[in-house]
């Protein structure tokens, strides 16, 4: 109840046939950017007159606001941020390059000077930068939505890294090093490993191993708990400390309360899994690591500084928002111009819920 949906932002659709063309993609991206900086329009007044507030010590104060932390996965990043598909959204590396560790962070400021000195086809091409699109930050002060876009714990590391990656890497790297037969069976021993995993308070149980087609985000965390020890025997200890390297630093990026020394300890993990990673560098397994989910990691230490703990920004909190705020109000309707009777709805939930809060602080 943190998350309160503000709009329903209008999806324009046509011809399958017209669903490529550049023009109708374009209108796509202006309508999503132009829809955003309508609604935050009302708050412009307050992020550069400023509004006088008490604080907490008793004191009047002119507060200036400004837009906070945007959560997305990476299509939607791409979209807020105008960026290139395949490129960062948070600096310019190139997508050819995306594993280089050393990186410079886009701003607003460098973008516009970029825009103004050359060829709009050589900053999309050279730099990443959507350039037929008014950005809806345009209008508002002491905004720089590449440093807002915050790092996606489920899609990128949980969902992304680990099990869209790695676990998935494994399977090419047998079969690599082993043939076809070989490492399909080596693969069953691993389900039966994990099939077996014994029965303990926290432990998911995978009664078919990985095998079962609709992964969550949770299937992917529970899988973390069991994974090394399935691994064990069959795989180099070179793949093992991969893995621990990259399960290491998910669950210290996925605590609540992170410190300095936490902060110390990703970094160092992070660097080993990049160390440790080269084992996948193999014909028919990986070329190259320039894979825009797994250069975000590279990112979140800066972000926690920025933000703190990234537990409450990560897309599966806006995601559990959508279930409560979309799917379960349209099935409450009547299917006919369900928008309005969906509002209604979310609007009288809301109610509830604040009359339900203050009969508790009541009390």
């Amino acid at each position: 109840d943190s998350v309160l949906p503000v709009a329903f932002l209008a999806i324009p659709k046509c011809e399958h046939k017209a669903d490529k063309d550049s023009r109708f993609l374009c209108f796509r991206r202006q309508l999503f950017h132009s829809s955003l900086a309508a609604i935050l329009r009302p708050l412009h007044p307050s992020m550069t007159e400023g509004v006088i507030l008490k604080c907490p010590d008793g004191h009047y104060q002119r507060v200036v606001f400004c837009i906070g932390p945007y959560i997305a996965d990476y299509p939607k990043q791409g979209l807020v941020t105008c960026t290139v598909s395949t490129w960062c959204p948070k600096c310019f590396n190139h997508p050819e390059n995306l594993d280089d560790r050393g990186f410079h962070l886009r701003t607003e400021e460098e973008i516009n000077e970029l825009l103004a000195q050359h060829n709009p086809r050589v900053v999309h091409y050279s730099h990443g930068i959507v350039t037929d699109v008014v950005p809806f930050t345009a209008g508002f002060p002491y905004t720089n939505i590449h440093e807002l876009i915050t790092p996606d714990l489920l899609h990128q590391s949980i969902k992304g890294a680990f099990k869209d990656h790695y676990v998935d890497w494994i399977y090419l790297y047998l079969k690599h090093k082993n043939g076809e037969s070989l490492a399909s069976q080596i693969m069953d021993d691993i389900d039966r490993r994990i099939s077996v995993a014994p029965s303990f308070p926290g432990l998911r149980r995978f009664p078919k191993g990985r095998r079962f087609k609709q992964w969550t985000g949770n299937d992917s965390k529970a899988l973390m708990k069991v994974i090394l020890p399935a691994l064990e025997h069959w795989l180099p200890v070179k793949v093992i400390q991969c893995f621990s390297s990259l399960l290491e630093f998910c669950y210290l990026a996925r605590r609540s309360v992170i410190t300095k020394d936490d902060l110390g300890k990703m970094t160092s993990a992070l660097e080993a899994l990049h160390c440790d990673r080269e084992i996948f560098l193999l014909p028919d397994v990986r070329d190259d690591f320039n894979l825009p989910r797994q250069h975000a990691l590279m990112h979140y230490v800066d972000c926690i500084r920025l933000f703190g703990a990234l537990n409450g920004l990560c897309s599966s909190i806006t995601e559990a928002k959508h279930i409560k705020a979309v799917k379960e109000p349209w099935r409450r309707s009547s299917r006919w111009k369900a928008l309005g009777q969906m509002l209604v709805t979310n609007s009288r939930l809301t109610k509830l819920h604040a009359l339900h809060s203050f009969g508790i602080w009541l009390h």
